[in-house]
């Protein structure tokens, strides 16, 4: 275990430590309370929430493969697999193979797909823009910015890591 450097800032210590306080418990949190909302939002779509997110890492990432989708998500292979074998029975994604290496199977959305998929950021952005009622437009931009240094920061000590 690394020993923090000076410029580490200590806002938790094990002696006074509870999971409730935890940003990633808050985070994970709002993630599980954003996913249920969602849910309910696309259910008179026919999809769920973690339906969407496939398809949407699908339509936004041109080389999507199961492997680029499930790191994007972070969710293991098998349970991509399966996800997009049901979006497969519901004609909403197809598998298209390499032409260059037979070994890579790409993901696309069928013409069905791309008519569900332009009818989700509308539903994303209400739900969204509720999230964050009471927010100024300076007080989102500061949250992003925070997530986002969080981010680099967690991305830093992987690779500090590995």
């Amino acid at each position: 275990m690394k020993t923090p450097t000076p410029s580490t800032p200590e806002f938790y210590k094990p002696d006074h430590y509870s999971p409730q306080s935890s940003l990633v418990y808050l985070m994970v949190r709002n993630k599980l309370i954003y996913q249920r909302l969602a849910d309910i939002r696309l259910a008179d779509l026919g999809i769920t929430a973690a339906q969407m997110s496939v398809l949407m890492m699908i339509a936004y990432h041109e080389a999507a493969t199961i492997s680029s989708v499930s790191q994007l998500l972070g969710s293991n292979a098998a349970a991509t697999v399966r996800m997009v074998q049901k979006l497969e029975s519901m004609n909403l994604v197809k598998k298209l193979p390499s032409q260059e290496d037979g070994r890579v199977t790409y993901l696309s959305l069928t013409a069905d797909g791309k008519r569900l998929f332009k009818l989700i950021p509308g539903r994303l952005c209400s739900l969204l823009n509720q999230s964050l009622v009471g927010f100024t437009p300076h007080e989102f931009e500061q949250l992003k910015s925070f997530l986002l240094r969080i981010e680099k920061n967690n991305l830093q000590q992987l690779e500090e890591v590995l």
